[in-house]
């Protein structure tokens, strides 16, 4: 049963809008990429064109990180909608389709393939999306590489089929034309039957990969669970417990810590400072505490959110480019005096989540030449706006994950 009082439609809803605002995300990474090679190479004359080539290979490295991050988050999104679509699908045919339609984007691939085992005969019949099949589509289960996997089992991934024992192109390739590529998993039941086996063909770029046949048997899992339903009564998510571990697995991927502490170097090396630091509030004790804080010595650093340079973007939401710490009234010498550090400049900028709400403060000291500029503020302004984002999306798919998985314990 699912969890009472849960509104999963209401949640699903959130996620395509989260889903549309990570998209327009996607293209700004790749481009926020290029602004900041841009202004780490603009000013040939303050460091020489050998620290500027290097700088731009790291932050390529950097934001390749940050691209895996939201590919990761794309495939979360991505397993959610399969869940609600192929349970609220009442059409038996129509949820077959979409079982092929869903397996061959998942894994980026042309093609898919679809063998339920008759019960009666034990026989395999073979649905390919919008197609009918011209010869027989009932054979034994032991012919075929899908013959093969009904009957052991196992997930097979092949590189070439020519060169693989179990091919038989009379079952495997006439549903859909030449194979160059493919992946064979079973479909079990509750009861750890095989009802199916679903086959996938030919990557539309190289040859799949490991993590696609990791992917491939999560939602054989899902699909699995209603391939065989005549229907879906009411509204009921049914969601297999194979498909929560991947997804918890995904979700526990979502590694923003190392990620937060690259972008926080690589922000100092790229603007000439000494350190950065990055303060996240803490609603409940209404106190600044460091995520990250580079050079310190310390593993955190917590002070009221009303105190210092960070405390006062973080309370009044403006960029600060302060050229002198020590002559600003703001500025909280305490943390200086604790850790043994002397500021001199500081540049500070908010972030903020998707819906303009402060959550914390990007802070980096001490310029090596001279003080921040405008180059620096428009750099420090993109990259708390990414941090912002990075920290949304992340977090919202670990709170649904977690409440998806309470709906799996309770079924």
């Amino acid at each position: 049963m699912g969890k009472k009082g849960f509104n999963f439609q209401g949640w699903y809803e959130e996620t395509l809008v989260e889903k549309t605002r990570l998209e327009a995300e996607l293209a700004h990474v790749s481009k926020l990429s290029e602004v900041l090679s841009s202004l780490a190479t603009s000013d040939k004359t303050r460091r020489p064109q050998q620290t500027n080539e290097i700088t731009s290979v790291v932050l390529d490295r950097e934001f390749e990180q940050l691209s895996t991050l939201n590919k990761k988050i794309q495939v979360l999104y991505f397993l959610i909608d399969t869940i609600r679509t192929l349970s609220a699908e009442n059409n038996p045919v129509q949820r077959q389709n979409l079982i092929l339609e869903k397996a061959a984007e998942l894994v980026d691939a042309d093609q898919s393939a679809l063998y339920v085992i008759d019960p009666n005969s034990n026989h395999l019949k073979v649905k390919v999306k919008d197609q009918e099949r011209l010869e027989t589509d009932d054979f034994p289960p032991n012919v075929g590489l899908a013959g093969y996997v009904a009957s052991s089992g196992r997930t097979v991934m092949v590189s070439d089929p020519n060169k693989n024992q179990h091919f038989y192109s009379e079952i495997d390739e006439k549903p859909v034309y030449r194979v160059k590529n493919m992946i064979a998993t079973p479909l079990r039941n509750e009861e750890g039957n095989i009802v199916a086996v679903l086959e996938i063909f030919n990557k539309n770029t190289g040859n799949f990969t490991s993590e696609d046949e990791y992917l491939l048997q999560a939602f054989a899992a899902q699909a699995a669970m209603v391939v065989n339903k005549e229907s879906n009564e009411g509204s009921e998510i049914t969601i297999s417990k194979t498909m929560l571990l991947i997804m918890k697995a995904l979700a526990s991927g979502l590694d923003t810590d190392n990620l937060l502490q690259s972008l926080m170097k690589k922000t100092s090396q790229v603007m000439n400072a000494d350190r950065s630091t990055l303060f996240l509030i803490d609603f409940g004790t209404k106190e600044l505490w460091s995520k990250v804080a580079e050079g310190t010595g310390i593993n955190e650093i917590r002070f009221p959110m009303h105190l210092g340079i960070a405390g006062f973007v973080a309370t009044q939401g403006d960029l600060v480019n302060i050229p002198d710490a020590y002559q600003d009234p703001r500025f909280n010498k305490e943390i200086d005096v604790k850790t043994g550090y002397y500021t001199r400049t500081i540049l500070c900028a908010p972030i903020k989540n998707d819906v303009g709400k402060i959550i914390g403060a990007m802070q980096v000291l001490n310029k090596k030449e001279g003080i921040f500029d405008e180059k620096d503020e428009r750099l420090i302004g993109s990259f708390a706006a990414q941090v912002g984002k990075v920290l949304k999306s992340a977090q919202f798919l670990v709170n649904l994950i977690t409440i998806m998985e309470q709906m799996g314990d309770e079924q």
